[in-house]
């Protein structure tokens, strides 16, 4: 834009440079009288004034300015080119990247985790249904109490991004937790029948286990979900995804959902998912090219209504860095049904009827959690129920319930539910940089009054009242006094039977210790639990300034007890207090190592009421090492 200006300022200064030295000098002023003894000074000749001279030289300064601009302007024009030629290549770069970064995003982790076991049986051999706590060892030779393995999973979970609105999310896991030294190949015999095992040097063939696959379409009017997807809610007592590094189960429903769009911080979602298809068909020959429902009243199906009041990440950061109160909650309401079902599948064409099950399943599931934050506080709490019936439990053939009206009176008793759960979690940062956390954390699952064993493996034969079973059914027992596990219902009982199972178990994926409920029981149920801890990491976290890396050492005890006695093996309601130490290492690239090591000291709760031995300490240690991305 000053470009004119410079080159009319330049012309200006060239001609009045031209015109300074071309003019004649000015004429001199009249002369006074000198003084006599001062000579006056020589005349000088005045060369005459060439205009034709003076114009040459004013257009020969003109035409070098002009070039000198031109030659400038020439040099900006091509720069400028260039400039904007760089910027439609960066910018077409950047949105290639920007497509091919959206497009595919990868996630999942790599896992090595190693276990060390010792005296899990606590001493006190089987129950009177010949079943132990914890499986093996089996060779028992030179005191053997001990065992160890190590297992192996890479989980890979990318996300696609069609576009802006649309999303596909996938999960998969390769040599899904595989134990490392499985599936030995050798060449090397001792004979023709005998393989070597100890020389083989290499594997057997891996397998690769697709789990989820589900998509996700962003409207105007809300979000919209569909496919085979995890589900977690509140601390995960209920539904847990299993999203976690040292996780080995997780909920995966085949959904339909649909979210409208938030409404003063609210949320709405709907979901109906898909349980189970009962009997299915290909074809004679798989010519239908897919699976086709045979029919639908063996269907069984889910559906669920959450409302929730949930910050983002950002937002919750956002109040605590002001000092304000962070709360969030939701409401979970499940309608579980399946009036009719097939379980026992069959292939012969007009047979199908015969295998019909009338189930009349209605069960409802609550869920309410809430989760409270201040700058070093936090507070999480869930609770849950089930209840409602079932109208028949055992395979009872539709052909046997028309046929013995008498044996269809006493094999479709109903089964009621009435079950309830709760966890509550808390913390408070202390020291620099909140490095310092100290925790606590309590648990309840109620139990079932009037029946043996935890219930946490309903499908166990125990060694109580044999059930009365349909034509060509295996005989089953129900659990008997001082089993460890087993079914509860007691269809046999002389005093009363026993028609309910009220126990709540907690989600598999709800890890609370290392050895009692993990291993022995396999999940919280029938029993209640305190739990105090210590989490210490010198260099900080990221709620207090710090980096969220280097070590960390974890400390808690914990104390379970039983709410009745007749749920335990030893009749008793105390079974036992746990330590369990880790130490963690996390660096800034997401590489994760850790090891642990527990110890349960049992109380009666565990003794074995057969023998009367009185149950020992058991160890256990854990390793893993993961890389998540």
């Amino acid at each position: 834009m000053l470009r004119p200006f410079r080159l009319a300022a330049a012309l200006c200064v060239t001609t009045a440079t031209a015109l300074a030295q071309a003019a004649p000098p000015p004429a001199p002023k009249k002369e006074e009288k000198a003084p006599a003894e001062t000579p006056p000074p020589p005349k000088t000749a005045v060369p005459p004034f060439d205009s034709e001279e003076f114009r040459r030289q004013v257009m020969e300064e003109v035409r070098k300015e002009l070039q000198k601009a031109k030659d400038e302007v020439k040099q900006e024009t091509a720069w400028v080119e260039q400039d904007s030629q760089a910027r439609v290549q960066d910018s077409e770069a950047v949105e290639a990247l920007k497509q091919r970064v959206n497009l595919f995003q990868p996630h999942g982790y790599l896992r090595m985790r190693g276990e060390f076991f010792n005296d899990m049986n606590l001493g006190r051999g089987a129950d009177l249904s010949n079943h132990y706590l914890f499986p093996g060892p089996f060779i028992g030779t030179g005191g053997n109490n001990s065992q160890s393995d190590a297992n192996f999973r890479f989980r890979f979970e990318p996300t696609l991004e069609v576009s802006e609105d649309l999303s596909i999310y996938f999960q998969a896991d390769i040599l899904d937790n595989v134990l490392l030294g499985s599936d030995p190949v050798s060449d090397q015999y001792l004979d023709p029948f005998t393989p070597l095992s100890v020389l083989a040097n290499r594997r057997g063939a891996g397998v690769v286990n697709v789990k989820r696959v589900w998509g996700r379409v962003n409207t105007q009017l809300g979000e919209f979900l569909f496919g085979r997807m995890g589900y977690h809610w509140g601390l995960g007592i209920l539904h847990n995804d299993g999203n976690c590094l040292d996780c080995d189960y997780g909920d995966t429903y085949d959904r339909i959902a649909f979210a409208p769009r938030e409404f003063k911080g609210h949320h709405l979602s709907v979901m109906l998912d898909l349980l189970d298809k009962g009997q299915t068909t290909t074809g004679d020959k798989g010519e239908l090219g897919r699976t086709v429902d045979l029919d639908t009243l063996d269907d069984g199906y889910r559906v669920g209504l959450e409302i929730t009041r949930v910050d983002t990440p950002e937002e919750v950061k956002r109040k605590l860095d002001a000092n304000q109160w962070v709360l969030n909650y939701g409401l979970l309401l499940d309608y579980r049904t399946q009036p009719w079902d097939t379980p026992v599948a069959t292939t012969v064409a007009g047979s199908e009827r015969s295998r019909v099950v009338r189930r009349a399943a209605k069960l409802y599931q609550p869920d309410v959690f809430v989760s409270l934050k201040r700058k070093k506080w936090r507070l999480d709490a869930e609770l849950a129920g089930t209840f409602g019936s079932v109208g028949t439990h055992q395979s009872v053939e539709f052909e046997t319930l028309a046929l013995d009206p008498a044996v269809a009176t006493e094999l479709t008793r109903p089964v009621t539910f009435t079950q309830f759960g709760g966890a509550l979690q808390t913390d408070v940062a202390l020291g620099g940089a909140d490095a310092l956390l100290l925790g606590f954390e309590y648990g309840a699952a109620s139990g079932d009054r009037g029946a043996y064993g935890f219930g946490a493996r309903p499908w166990r034969s125990g060694s109580g009242n044999k059930q009365p079973t349909a034509p060509g059914e295996n005989p089953f027992q129900a659990a008997g006094r001082g089993d460890i596990d087993g079914g509860h219902l007691d269809f046999s009982s002389t005093d009363r039977p026993h028609d309910r199972i009220n126990n709540f178990t907690f989600n598999r994926a709800f890890n609370v210790d290392m050895i009692l409920f993990r291993n022995l029981v396999t999940a919280v149920t029938s029993a209640w639990y305190a739990k105090p801890s210590l989490r210490w990491r010198p260099t900080g976290r990221k709620s207090g300034g710090g980096d969220d890396t280097g070590f960390e050492l974890l400390l808690s005890a914990m104390y379970s007890q039983a709410w009745f006695d007749e749920n335990t093996p030893g009749l008793a309601k105390p079974l036992g207090l746990e330590f369990n130490a880790g130490i963690t290492y996390d660096t800034s690239d997401k590489f994760h190592a850790g090891v642990a090591y527990g110890l349960l000291i049992p109380f009666n709760g565990l003794r074995n009421v057969t023998s009367g031995a009185s149950p020992s300490v058991a160890h256990a240690a854990r390793f893993i090492l993961a890389i998540p991305f």
